[in-house]
């Protein structure tokens, strides 16, 4: 059964910074963003679920997005109760990728208003995994969770056309104290990671060149024992690992 941990907390705004109509009145706009990088051979599904209790999450409107080719690609969560909020989204093997949850402003309301301000918890879970070599249950992920906002020109409800755009970003600590998370996954016995990688050669003279090479891509067992062998051993073992993998060939 999958694991779900404790991840961070996260604060959502829309506020002025001071209750005042007079200056400075400025507006922030606060949103949680959070990295997460798979360093596996593993293709991963990934769940976030975050918590809020007061106030609920229908006191305003919020979007999440994934991003991990540069494109934000919106989040429809999975389950939207007023309390909680759960999200669902693959990441592939040997890649990193961008969470967001934010204020909606696309809605006009939720900047006029400046009324959005939410808080509460993240917890995290890896539902199911791509078989691996020498595979187990458990997936690591490297993780790290930030504040990200920006102060708008002054201005009271409306900001104007031009002015001062800041900006903010705070580190966030995590649950465990550090950046590594490993959890127990329910691996899909169906499917085995298919990997784009570069030509053959190029891997072998790389390796070749820096025997450690693969030790240095992935924390994985499978690739950990590869690193420590002579380079005619790792193109035996590579080639092994490339046809398990269904390598397609430039």
């Amino acid at each position: 059964m999958a694991q779900t941990v404790n991840l961070s907390t996260y604060e959502l705004l829309v506020k002025p910074i001071i209750d005042s109509p007079a200056p400075p009145n400025r507006t922030v706009i606060q949103g949680y963003f959070l990295t997460i990088a798979n360093p596996t051979f593993s293709n991963l599904e990934i769940q976030l679920s975050f918590t809020a209790l007061t106030p609920f999450f229908n006191s305003s409107t919020f979007a999440a997005f994934w991003d991990v080719d540069g494109t934000n690609n919106e989040l429809v969560p999975i389950v939207d109760f007023p309390c909680l909020r759960t999200y669902r989204f693959k990441l592939p093997a040997l890649d990193t990728g961008l969470f967001l949850f934010l204020p909606d402003v696309r809605n006009g309301r939720v900047v006029a208003s400046r009324s959005t301000e939410i808080r509460g918890y993240v917890r995290l879970s890896i539902p199911s995994a791509s078989r691996i070599p020498s595979d187990n249950s458990m997936r690591t992920l490297l993780i790290s969770a930030q504040q990200r906002g920006t102060f708008l020109p002054q201005g009271n409800i409306n900001a104007p056309a031009v002015g001062d755009f800041d900006q903010l970003s705070y580190s966030l600590p995590l649950a465990n104290g550090g950046s590594e998370v490993t959890l127990e996954t329910d691996i899909n016995s169906n499917s085995i990671s298919s990997l784009t990688l570069i030509p053959r050669q190029e891997i072998f003279d790389a390796i070749e060149k820096e025997p450690s090479l693969l030790s240095s891509i992935s924390s994985d067992q499978f690739s950990q024992q590869i690193s420590k062998l002579n380079p005619d051993e790792q193109r035996q073992m590579l080639n092994i690992l490339l046809e398990k993998f269904d390598v397609k060939q430039a």
